[in-house]
């Protein structure tokens, strides 16, 4: 039998302990020194979702009550890990004591991650509430009328604060919810909405480069750049009908759509290819199955696709998420499937399925995967290590409150993990 080396890993949740164990061989993207101002310019920091970090030495054990779910992922650029809440704050925390650096309150509640370059974190605000009243003004309801607008009375808004104290600089205001998170690019911040839009600001000050009716909207689908396109996810006809969207990031011009992809779901990149989960409606409301494929970036077009056999129906604990953003490593395209109860590992080249894994309920998040183990978490607030090769189980701890759609992050031989409204540096501790 080969021989792994054992983490142990003690979560502050009554003095549960989760013991984890990782192989000695994979890659692992790097993380900038610690002194660095380096970027984190995207959802799980690269096209390909996989946050896990090589930082020697780097171990931390801490907690932190954000007194506020969390329901976004993390950013961290050098020793600064930042997080933001349904309490309306942009947190950053200290990575290796878990004390606040500085709190913002911003005016609406928050969902999308991060995203930092540049010395300035951007955020946006918004929740998941159809927007039916759209007031007196004529002109909106001339553009809006008969179609779906996510949003709130009065408006969100992308907020850019300063990194080493939480001041806001600028503030772009729009009509629809701003959760998803966007992408930044050469001195460009990429994002669609709930108003039906994409939109180019300037990153330095938040001027309008250009905006685009999608046709749709885009719920949590955080923007993406790959292969000198910008990508978004939006749906249309309460969620039903979605499509993937590249857009020409100079103009804004739309150079193809496919019929992939889910506003829930952020488009993934690796391989030469764009992987997307969707769902395929059933005649049933809240009923559904999973659809993946991967897309060809140039065209839009399908090199392979995979829909589950069976329906599984939408829940709305932790989250009400019916697709989820995918990650790549090594070879292997791994998705959750939340209408399933399922993770699907697939050859990234052919579509071919590896491996499923049936957890005991919903994957809201992006698994990350370091050392040929994957980690990932449900929402019946279990938290689980496979074995990314074969599928196999190899640690399964449960929580006291359900896992929702903020991934891990892994630095060194720690794990940062969000619960509810709890975060928590995971010490990974070799025997």
């Amino acid at each position: 039998m080969r021989r792994t080396a054992v983490f142990t890993v003690a979560l502050f949740l009554a003095g549960s302990v989760l013991a984890a164990c990782a192989s000695n061989t994979g890659n692992e993207a790097s993380l900038p020194p610690a002194a660095s101002t380096s970027d984190w310019t995207m959802y799980q920091y690269a096209p390909h979702h996989n946050a896990v970090f090589s930082r020697p030495g780097f171990r931390r054990h801490w907690s932190f009550d954000t007194n506020a779910k969390i329901n976004s992922g993390f950013a961290l650029v050098g020793n600064t890990l930042i997080v933001d809440t349904f309490g309306k704050e942009v947190i950053a925390l200290d990575a290796r004591t878990g004390k606040p650096i500085w709190r913002t309150k911003l005016r609406n509640i928050l969902m999308s991650t991060p995203v930092v370059a540049n010395g300035l974190v951007y955020v946006g605000s918004g929740g998941n509430d159809l927007l039916t009243k759209l007031g007196w003004n004529p002109l909106l309801h001339l553009q809006y009328s008969g179609k779906e607008v996510w949003g709130v009375p009065g408006g969100d808004e992308v907020v850019a604060l300063d990194l080493k104290n939480g001041t806001p600089r600028w503030r772009y205001a729009t009509l629809g919810e701003d959760m998803p998170a966007p992408v930044y690019d050469r001195g460009r911040l990429f994002f669609a909405n709930g108003d039906r839009h994409a939109y180019a600001l300037r990153a330095d000050n938040g001027k309008e480069l250009w905006r685009r009716d999608i046709g749709g909207v885009s719920t949590m689908a955080s923007a993406t750049v790959a292969e000198g396109r910008v990508l978004f996810a939006e749906c249309a006809n309460g969620i039903r009908d979605s499509r993937l969207i590249a857009l020409d990031p100079n103009t804004g011009a739309i150079l193809w759509q496919a019929r992939y992809g889910h506003c829930d779901a952020a488009p993934a990149y690796a391989e030469g290819k764009i992987f997307t989960a969707d769902v395929d409606p059933g005649r049933l409301k809240y009923v559904g199955r999973t659809r993946v494929a991967a897309l060809d970036p140039k065209t839009g077009k399908p090199v392979w696709t995979y829909r589950a056999p069976t329906f599984g129906v939408w829940t709305m604990l932790g989250s009400d998420e019916s697709a989820i953003a995918g990650t790549y490593d090594s070879g292997t395209y791994f998705q959750p499937a939340p209408l399933n109860d399922e993770i699907i590992a697939f050859n990234a080249a052919t579509g071919s399925v590896r491996w499923i894994f049936h957890t005991s309920g919903p994957v809201k998040m992006s698994p990350v995967i370091k050392h040929g183990h994957l980690y990932v978490g449900d929402t019946s607030g279990v938290f689980y290590e496979i074995d990314s090769g074969s599928g196999r189980l190899l640690r399964a701890t449960p929580f006291k409150k359900p896992f929702s759609t903020s991934p891990p992050v892994i630095v060194g031989e720690t794990m940062f993990l969000a619960n509810d409204q709890s975060v928590y540096a995971v010490e990974m501790n070799p025997d």
